[in-house]
């Protein structure tokens, strides 16, 4: 088990889960008050339905997609996750 300590006076830490969307974890010292409060980067990605009406959609942003299967991609496809395309 690890326990995680305060950096300013060595006390334990409290972890705490914030109810917030999404959900953020903080950690506190009762000693001193010190805390961190832990961010992540937020990632929208659209929903794609596995309905039977669906069969043969293409998101928007991956209709001219190389790596999109149905432009006979392998199926890596980043172009939804927003991540930054590289050129050489």
């Amino acid at each position: 088990m690890i326990i995680q300590t305060c950096p300013d006076c060595g006390a334990d830490l409290e972890q705490q889960i914030l109810t917030s969307n999404p959900p953020k974890r903080k950690v506190r010292c009762p000693m001193c008050g010190w805390e961190h409060t832990e961010t992540e980067e937020t990632i929208r990605i659209p929903y794609v339905c596995e309905d039977r009406n669906m069969i043969g959609y293409v998101p928007p942003a991956c209709k001219n997609c190389s790596n999109h299967p149905s432009n006979g991609g392998t199926g890596i496809c980043h172009c939804i996750l927003g991540t930054t395309q590289i050129t050489c």
